[in-house]
């Protein structure tokens, strides 16, 4: 999520201080509500729900942050109270660092507050040797894309982010078309194979598919009852085969406590056009609907086969969003820019 910015000669007031979780962490709810109120509300995000709730913990954020940090980042305090943050959020892979949200208060844009956030917080992750950083902006938020362009970022792929409402899940045939069947223990290798070739290079260099993932054994069955029951997520796979090759792969993940349910789905390049809506429609059939939620699904620009596919089933766009990435290559600390 990135707030619109405005840059112009007015002089930022105030001062950057880290984020405090105990402190802050309620005032910084209140910002994103009002910063991205229209893409919560399109997306039906939780994330203010979730934040205000954690902030009710009282005193026992101070320990949680301190076992595991709920937040980091830094905030904008200016007139007393919290008027912008950024949040960075460290990846498993070392080394790289997302920005999941820059924001600032409607009355205090256009003061380079944004700018002066994005430069503290991309000199923190120099200095703990952050070499990648990575973020996502809704392609027509032309300032906030200049504001990262300007330090550097690129963009290395465009996603829609797609949504199919639990009333208006299309009535399919249950028949399966040929050559789409569940995914089976024995899978694991031409199953990461496919994803892999399925993934442009670009997306690969910034974000590695990792074999882990789709390894299918005695444990990824084990882990997914385990994660049934504790946590109420499940999910089905299905893959298209053709002359003992895996061509196609879609994955539901269902949410039983909270809706959407997520849909990702790969096909590799020589085979689009032909599998992306029979696997679709295999994967929202007569057993998923019956859960009556709703859909959601991500479909990158690079597979516009994929995409056409999820709009055929009434599939509807709610934002189109720009994956960026900063390379870093020295610990020192950038020059500050407007």
């Amino acid at each position: 999520m990135i707030a619109e910015v405005v840059d112009n000669p007015r002089t930022a007031t105030g001062y950057i201080r880290p984020f405090q979780a105990q402190r802050d962490l309620s005032a910084l709810a209140s910002l994103i509500e009002i910063a991205f109120k229209d893409e919560l509300a399109a997306t039906g995000s939780h994330m203010v729900e979730d934040m205000r709730q954690f902030a009710l913990m009282g005193p026992m954020l101070w320990m949680t942050q301190m076992v595991q940090p709920i937040l980091t980042g830094f905030v904008w305090i200016a007139d007393g109270k919290l008027v912008g943050n950024i949040t960075l959020t460290p990846e498993r892979e070392r080394g790289v660092w997302t920005i999941s949200n820059v924001a600032v208060l409607p009355a205090y844009r256009g003061r380079g507050i944004a700018g002066k956030l994005l430069d503290t917080g991309l000199n923190y992750i120099r200095k703990r040797h952050g070499r990648l950083v990575l973020l996502q902006v809704r392609s027509d938020n032309a300032v906030a894309l200049t504001l990262y362009r300007h330090r550097g970022f690129h963009t290395f792929d465009t996603l829609h982010e797609l949504n199919l409402p639990k009333y208006h899940l299309p009535v399919l045939s249950s028949t399966v078309a040929p050559g789409i069947r569940r995914v089976r223990p024995g899978d694991s290798r031409k199953l990461y194979q496919l994803v892999a070739e399925s993934t442009p290079a670009a997306v690969r260099r910034y974000r590695p598919v990792q074999p882990n993932a789709y390894r299918r054994g005695l444990w990824w069955a084990v882990s997914r009852s385990l994660q049934l029951a504790f946590s109420g997520h499940d999910q089905i796979e299905l893959v298209g085969e053709q002359n003992g090759a895996l061509v196609a792969y879609a994955n539901l993940t269902i949410h039983l406590t909270r809706s959407p349910n997520e849909i990702k789905l790969y096909v590799r390049p020589t085979e689009r056009g032909r599998w992306e809506r029979p696997l679709l429609e295999a994967l929202i059939g007569p057993t998923t609907m019956a859960l009556h939620q709703s859909l959601r699904a991500c479909a990158s620009t690079s597979h516009p086969e994929g995409l056409n596919a999820f709009k055929e089933l009434h599939f509807e766009t709610l934002r189109i969003l720009d994956q960026m990435a900063l390379e870093l290559d020295t610990p020192e600390t950038p020059t500050t820019r407007r």
